[in-house]
């Protein structure tokens, strides 16, 4: 092996391009041990001209950032300025650091400069040692990752650095008409062997300078079979593409249903009327994400304050309307592109009623059954109850701020693949049904009714809000078929509806709590109990062939009969009080 051969195979990979999925690390600072012998690696990267690439002298670069010091005295005046060092050229020796750092005591800190920041508009989010910048526009996130603090402890940094996403540090460069050229230092202790004796040759020290790189080997006064090595170098990690590739320009989009390419301008000024329709399939992306704020009533998606695709309407059982204008004037391209992706042309709109129209109904339904139950015991027992303090939502309050801040109904109208929704989604969306219907029921007033109608407490005691309902309805159903007054023949009604076997007036409220019971109870009969609910709900189990839409439609109807049903019979109660 001859002398170059020695010193690339020491060099190893340094000058490639090492990449962590879609970061780079631009900025490193960390010791590790190998072997019980210590090596560090100082990293920064430098924005240069490309006309000086080739006048960088690999002997000269230093990751050490410079900086001027504050001095405290009457004409003091700071100007700070950070700088890399690469080489005596003009224009080398004072090049600007795409990451700072500074030191104090044995702190070293890193930070990207805020002109990378600010040029996107990031935002900070903290972790315990760690702070990632996120592009809340797009959104995209960790776009930068920072570990800020190196503490060094007697020949030993720990680690810091700063990543950054491939595709913006591009974008940077174009802005700036600069390449990136990381600069490194690397320092490690090895063992004398034969390749490091033959380099040396009795000398205490072999220096070596080459294009990207400088090695320097020196000896140790007080160890015998080790040396240092010392790589300076640097690397092009990524050049300015404006030079080498033509600018992309958006031509249009192709939205089907409408002919030619639509731009900005033809979207503002020649069809500003005109409606474009994509698939509700899109806000299933987007009801995953928290971050984004979705008007299932509309079909609107907005994001924080960064961008929001409004004036829209949800159209038949799969589609949006959305005004081809609107959503030119106020987008950014990346979302437009987006939401083209989804885009159908009207003839595949599937006429019907889709899930979020079924869910308002069922829900308008439920607050009223709140304000008619309440209402007709206030009349029959003077007292002072309101629907909020039967169902547990105040309606009212819902209308003032909008159903998109109403969370149970939002959970219900989210979007139904009609394709395919599994078994495994539609229980969990019988248990988001149950929240709204089921688990709002408040037991308190409930069981205040029933003792007022004198049930005996031994038996209801153990009975929650469905079965204290199912009680308060048989009671008015056998008071209002055999005329006897339900304030006044309390003790005969009590018995005939203690005489019922069972109750049928929430039959299918009951059949809903079993289906969303299965998940967390896996039984042997879990089949059996599933099939009989679905009996209960009007549904034919082997009608079912995996795709679960058609079940999910028809528990919503069921449940939106039933309470239609019980609310034409709480108002006929009332008017014959």
């Amino acid at each position: 092996m001859d002398k170059n051969q020695i010193i690339y195979k020491l060099v190893g990979n340094l000058l490639d391009i090492q990449t962590d999925g879609e970061h780079i690390t631009v900025a490193e600072l960390k010791t590790i041990d190998k072997n019980e012998l210590k090596e560090t690696i100082d990293v920064n990267t430098a924005l240069v001209s490309p006309s000086l690439i080739n006048k960088i002298k690999s002997s000269h670069v230093n990751p050490y950032v410079n900086l001027p010091g504050a001095y405290y005295r009457e004409d003091y005046e700071y100007k700070p300025l950070f700088s890399l060092y690469l080489s005596k050229s003009s224009g080398l020796n004072k090049v600007e650091p795409l990451v700072v750092s500074w030191c104090s005591g044995n702190h070293t800190t890193f930070m990207i400069d805020q002109g990378f920041l600010s040029a996107f508009k990031l935002s900070p989010r903290l972790l315990v040692d760690e702070i990632l910048w996120d592009d809340l526009k797009e959104p995209e996130y960790d776009v930068v990752k920072i570990k800020p603090l190196s503490e060094y402890e007697f020949i030993v940094h720990s680690e810091a650095y700063v990543k950054v996403k491939k595709d913006y540090l591009k974008t940077y460069l174009e802005f700036r008409k600069k390449v990136a050229v990381q600069v490194f230092t690397i320092k490690k202790d090895i063992e004398i062997d034969e390749e490091i004796s033959r380099l040396l040759k009795n000398k205490q020290y072999f220096i070596e300078e080459f294009k990207q790189f400088e090695i320097r080997i020196s000896k140790f006064e007080h160890k015998e079979n080790i040396v240092r090595i010392e790589i300076n170098g640097f690397k092009v990690l990524l050049e300015n593409s404006v030079q080498n590739e033509k600018e992309e320009t958006v031509t249009g989009h192709c939205w089907r249903g409408i002919d030619g390419l639509v731009t900005e301008w033809r979207a503002r000024h020649e069809i500003p009327f005109e409606h474009v329709y994509v698939s509700d399939k899109i806000l299933a992306v987007y009801e995953a994400d928290e971050d984004y704020e979705v008007h299932p009533l509309s079909g609107s998606v907005s994001y924080r304050n960064q961008w929001a695709v409004t004036h829209c309407d949800r159209v038949g059982k799969n589609a949006i309307k959305i005004n081809i204008k609107k959503l030119y004037e106020g987008n950014r391209y990346t979302v437009i592109d987006f939401w083209n992706k989804f885009s159908i042309h009207p003839s595949e709109i599937i006429e019907g009623e889709n899930i979020v129209e079924k869910a308002e109904r069922l829900t308008r339904k439920f607050f009223l059954f709140g304000r008619i139950f309440t209402g007709l015991f206030n009349h029959l027992f003077e007292l002072n109850y309101s629907a909020k303090d039967l169902i547990g939502l105040d309606e009212e309050h819902i209308e003032y701020t909008g159903w998109s801040e109403f969370p149970e109904f939002n959970a219900i109208a989210q979007h139904v693949d009609l394709k395919s929704f599994s078994k495994e989604q539609f229980i969990s969306r019988c248990k988001k049904l149950y929240i709204l219907v089921g688990e709002n029921l408040q037991e308190k007033p409930l069981r205040k009714i029933v003792n007022m109608l004198e049930f005996p407490v031994s038996i209801t005691k153990e009975f929650r809000s469905i079965k204290l309902l199912e009680l308060i309805i048989a009671y008015l159903k056998i008071s209002d078929e055999s005329g006897l007054q339900p304030v006044d023949n309390k003790e005969t009604l009590v018995e005939r509806v203690l005489e019922i076997k069972k109750f049928n007036a929430l039959v299918e409220l009951s059949a809903m709590n079993s289906i969303r019971q299965l998940d967390a109870h896996k039984t042997n009969d879990s089949k059996t109990r599933l099939h009989k609910a679905l009996t209960d709900l009007g549904i034919q189990p082997n009608a079912i062939s995996n795709n679960y839409v058609d079940a999910t439609w028809k528990v919503y109807d069921s449940i939106d009969e039933m309470f239609e049903n019980l609310n034409m019979f709480l108002s006929s109660v009332y008017d014959l009080r």
